[in-house]
């Protein structure tokens, strides 16, 4: 028979609401090239946990068990995730399948559940180190782009990896110590980790909806950084010294989020020729550049209105938040923002 009686556990209703909200995942973000291998994770991760509640439901003779191979399913699945939103210009492409082999290959040898689950880990473990590289290449080529980079920063995708990380280490743990916990134990530790996978699902899913164009940049910068210099390095300092005068003057520095682009269309220089000029001629990312003329600022502020509050400076400098004004400090003086300002305020 097919079918037989089954009884739903705690458990199980997670993982058909994770199944379900995989399935509403795809049908949010289809359509968007950028989203394709996330997409690809969410239909994959539905069968995945199609096939684990089959399975733990007994629903039919289960002669065979297939979801153990899919843990070497899913270190591959969140690096082409990351990868393919970072750079939609290289999509997924048939090549791309081999990473999926040696799930097909670990099919047969699944009664040998405790070494496929350690392949699985082992792969895991890899795939998010790649992940990971894509993910510092992104911050790096925010700093070029623009000097606002908390805005942009993937906190939360990082989030998610370091989450993804401990719930693979604790499930491995569960798994290991199965013959000697007891079975309430098991059970409250299986729900946990079901409970908590859901929980991340529904964070991916809504920070990408939320934030459709929070990946640009990383294609653009490295393909102007690929091509070559549009002068010799010797021009540098003086293409610099011109350009740090104009921003200077104009106070540029005090718009919340200014980035390559917004100084390119106010000078008449092009992307390259800024990032080259500030990164030659001033040893500096542009970035770094624009916060330490926003430190400056609030410096002088500091001095000149000591009636203002640390917030008011910040936003007049060109902060667009306090964690980003508190951050920048720390980075660049080693203090915090009332640490380096309070003797200033006072007059010293």
């Amino acid at each position: 028979m097919l079918l037989a009686e089954f009884y739903l556990q705690p458990v199980n209703i997670i993982q058909l609401l994770t199944l379900f909200t995989g399935l509403l995942g795809v049908s949010l973000l289809v359509g968007e090239q950028r989203y394709h291998g996330l997409i690809m994770a969410l239909l994959i991760q539905s069968v995945m946990m199609a096939f684990n509640l089959y399975e733990e439901l007994n629903v039919g003779a289960v002669a065979w068990y297939v979801t153990p191979a899919f843990s070497l399913t899913l270190g591959p699945l969140f690096y082409l995730m990351v990868r393919v939103l970072l750079v939609p210009e290289q999509p997924l492409t048939l090549r791309d399948s081999t990473h999926f082999v040696p799930t097909l290959m670990a099919l047969p040898f699944t009664p040998y559940l405790q070494w496929v689950l350690l392949l699985g880990a082992v792969s895991q473990l890899i795939y998010f180190a790649l992940a990971l590289i894509w993910l510092k290449r992104y911050h790096a080529a925010m700093a070029e782009r623009e000097a606002d980079t908390e805005r942009k920063a993937l906190h939360w995708l990082f989030n998610t990896l370091v989450v993804l990380l401990v719930l693979l280490i604790l499930d491995m743990v569960r798994v290991n110590l199965q013959a000697v916990t007891t079975e309430p134990f098991r059970s409250t530790w299986y729900l946990l980790d079901q409970v908590a996978f859901l929980l991340v699902l529904c964070i991916a899913i809504v920070g990408l909806v939320r934030q459709p164009a929070l990946f640009n940049g990383l294609s653009e910068v490295e393909e102007t950084n690929a091509q070559p210099a549009p002068h010799e390095d010797s021009q540098a300092a003086a293409i610099f010294a011109a350009l740090d005068s104009q921003i200077r003057e104009h106070q540029w520095y005090c718009q919340p989020r200014i980035c390559l682009q917004d100084i390119a269309g106010y000078t008449g220089l092009t992307v390259k020729d800024i990032s080259w000029s500030i990164n030659t001629g001033g040893g500096l990312s542009f970035a770094d550049y624009i916060n330490q003329l926003r430190i400056q600022r609030v410096a002088e502020l500091a001095k000149n209105a000591p009636h203002k509050t640390l917030l008011d400076m910040a936003m007049d400098a060109g902060f667009s938040s306090k964690s980003s004004f508190n951050a920048v400090f720390k980075k660049h003086t080693g203090k915090t923002p009332g640490q380096y300002l309070t003797p200033l305020r006072a007059g010293d």
